[in-house]
């Protein structure tokens, strides 16, 4: 075969390589069941990658260990399966950063346009696929409290966690009524159930 003709196979192989991708259609878009969305109008979440393990960055307190444990175990045990678990305590470095781990920080700084977050969760994601998430604890601007007697002006940690942990399973805010993904976490307040909200948004993606 001369060069020609080589080029002229060439040239249309390529090109019915851009036809079929052309053709090759997007994925639908789905209904969002309360999940943060790609571009793509998908869903992101850690698919069948559950349970999705967690540690305790050595900057959060001791005493705070159960709260954290039992918020892990309250999805759990409301869902019917194991979607996290909980690893231990790790020595990390003192941020979060990406670095394929799942931990939860208890910051003394904290940006000073932000302030008014109780906890932040960032998840990343490839496609729809979520592979680390990491809880951020705001132990600059807020006290919080343990037990089952609510502090006046604290917030509580086992709540606030179970909250972050639902966003670190892929759910967004909701205003449903009940939900443990409310947006906001008033002081002095138990939220220590997932809702039937919740539960039914869940198993959309698990």
């Amino acid at each position: 075969m001369n060069n020609s003709a080589v080029r002229y196979v060439a040239a249309g192989l390529l090109l019915l390589g851009l036809f079929f991708q052309a053709c090759a259609q997007k994925p639908e878009p789905q209904e969002n069941c309360n999940f943060v969305q790609n571009s793509l109008k998908r869903r992101v979440s850690w698919e069948n990658d559950v349970p999705v393990i967690f540690y305790i960055h050595r900057s959060v307190p001791g005493e705070y260990f159960n709260d954290i444990e039992q918020a892990l175990d309250k999805w759990n045990a409301r869902f019917g399966r194991n979607l996290l678990k909980l690893g231990g305590w790790t020595n990390a470095t003192d941020l979060p950063q990406k670095d394929n781990a799942n931990i939860i920080y208890w910051l003394s700084e904290w940006e000073s346009d932000r302030s008014f977050e109780q906890a932040r969760t960032t998840i990343y994601w490839s496609s729809d696929r979520i592979y680390e998430a990491d809880i951020r604890v705001n132990a600059k601007n807020f006290e919080f409290f343990s037990g089952e007697n609510p502090v006046k002006g604290s917030v509580d940690l086992q709540s606030l966690i179970l909250h972050e942990l639902g966003h670190a399973l892929g759910l967004a805010h909701t205003q449903g009524q009940g939900s443990v993904m409310v947006t906001t976490l008033a002081s002095a307040t138990l939220r220590r159930e997932p809702s039937e909200i919740d539960l039914t948004s869940l198993s959309c993606e698990y």
